[in-house]
């Protein structure tokens, strides 16, 4: 083969842009930092970098979300510190009321003090956090708790916030008000009940009718839950095998088969498959009735047992929320 200058000169060239495209590339790495800047660059090194990105990502949304638990808990803690201690007040008031040498008048001015005290426990189970509802379950956005003219309603959920703290560790960090502060009146199934499409039921006067899509508790749930003429009285819930259906105040639910008999064979209709109203707002509130109503028998009874009863349950979810704190923690 002859070698022409053109070859020698072509090949030269070739050289020299190789050369100057590496020197390119060595400059461009300087400049940024970084060594890849372009897939090409390493194919092999790249796939590396983007899973390590990828994780750092996770990692920093796991941190993220424990301190937004841990904040959320520490807040929940110190609310729950509060209404003890407002609610040790109210005992101490309790026994004073029972005092059998006191008038209906003195008792009416105690009463008239644990009002106020029922008023600010409504304020700390309403507590929020960044703009959240801390005791709202998962309906955050909205204000738990009302009190109006002596009645008491619930307008959050049973179901509780939760955080991914690392690959498939989850922890609750939300304190649903209804297992603490109020819940309403509640009736619940028995196990294993059966969904029959075309069968109808009412609540509160509102109709329910099974359809074919309706296949899982889960799925009756919903359809309960989603109705807006039922959204401001009842929220329904499953564990799984029973059907929970509970008030938002303390009335009884108005339940009723329509079509067969679905409520009657859930076991929805057995008076021993309901609650009735509790939690520490409803027991401050019925002390007040109590006391203005001078009923000394009670209040030196029932509500005193009551109001211990309630001072061992927060002292219960102090130590959950405890535990939790800790978790995240470590």
């Amino acid at each position: 083969m002859r070698v022409t200058h053109r070859i020698v000169t072509n090949q030269v060239m070739v050289n020299l842009y190789s050369i100057t495209e590496r020197l390119l590339r060595v400059q461009d790495m300087l400049s940024s930092g970084k060594t890849l800047r372009r897939p090409s660059d390493d194919p092999v090194k790249l796939n590396h970098v983007l899973l390590l990105r990828t994780s750092i990502r996770k990692l920093e949304q796991y941190t993220a979300n424990v301190e937004d638990g841990l904040s959320w808990l520490n807040l929940a803690d110190t609310s729950l510190d509060q209404a003890t201690s407002v609610l040790q007040k109210v005992r101490t008031l309790a026994v004073q009321g029972a005092n059998g040498t006191l008038t209906p008048e003195d008792r009416a001015m105690i009463a008239t003090e644990v009002e106020k005290y029922l008023e600010e426990l409504v304020g700390i189970g309403n507590t929020a956090y960044a703009g959240r509802y801390v005791f709202s379950g998962t309906e955050t956005l909205t204000t738990p708790f009302v009190l109006a003219g002596g009645r008491l309603t619930y307008q959050g959920n049973g179901a509780s916030i939760q955080r991914e703290i690392s690959e498939g560790v989850v922890v609750a960090i939300g304190v649903p008000g209804d297992g603490l502060f109020f819940r309403g009146f509640e009736v619940q199934s028995n196990e294993g009940i059966t969904l029959t499409a075309g069968e109808r039921f009412a609540i509160n006067g509102v109709e329910i009718e099974i359809d074919n899509t309706m296949t899982t508790l889960e799925d009756l749930v919903r359809r309960i839950n989603e109705d807006p003429a039922l959204k401001g009285e009842v929220y329904a819930f499953t564990d799984g095998k029973r059907l929970f259906l509970r008030s938002r105040t303390e009335d009884p639910l108005i339940l009723e088969d329509r079509s067969g008999t679905p409520l009657e064979n859930w076991g929805l209709l057995d008076p021993a498959n309901s609650r009735e109203a509790s939690g520490v707002l409803k027991v401050v509130r019925d002390l007040v009735e109590h006391l203005r109503e001078n009923r000394v028998d009670l209040v030196s009874g029932e509500d005193l047992e009551k109001l211990d009863q309630v001072l061992d349950l927060l002292l219960k979810v102090r130590a959950e929320v405890g535990a939790r704190t800790l978790r995240l923690e470590n």
